[in-house]
């Protein structure tokens, strides 16, 4: 039971996840984590639990370091650093990302490949 990224594109990348966490340590109902760095052709699972238990929506940002992105509409402010904390949490050198949706429907695993 997981949450798994596979990187078929050509240049390394890294992502960055959303997902709901009711009852989060700042008082929210929303968690991030990042940055998971994936070379091309590895693959990593993010997350560990029965997806579907937890929300049918969960959401992801990457960027390759050429400058590839994929990213959506719901937007939020991320560090360049690793980080693992709750929507009300920020620090001093944060910038906006932009998070895609991904729909597991009632899967306990899925694994997301990124690929050109």
């Amino acid at each position: 039971m997981s949450l798994t990224f596979s990187n078929q594109y050509p240049a390394t990348v890294s992502i960055s996840i959303l997902w709901y966490s009711p009852g989060c340590s700042d008082g929210g109902d929303w968690e991030l984590a990042g940055w998971y760095n994936l070379g091309t052709g590895q693959s990593m699972t993010v997350f560990f639990g029965d997806l579907a238990d937890i929300n049918r929506y969960w959401y992801f940002n990457a960027e390759a370091v050429d400058g590839a992105y994929w990213a959506g509409s719901v937007r939020h402010e991320v560090p360049d650093t690793a980080f693992d904390w709750c929507w009300n949490t920020g620090s001093t050198n944060e910038r906006p990302v932009g998070f895609r949706e991904i729909d597991v429907g009632d899967a306990d695993d899925y694994t997301l490949t990124l690929v050109g």
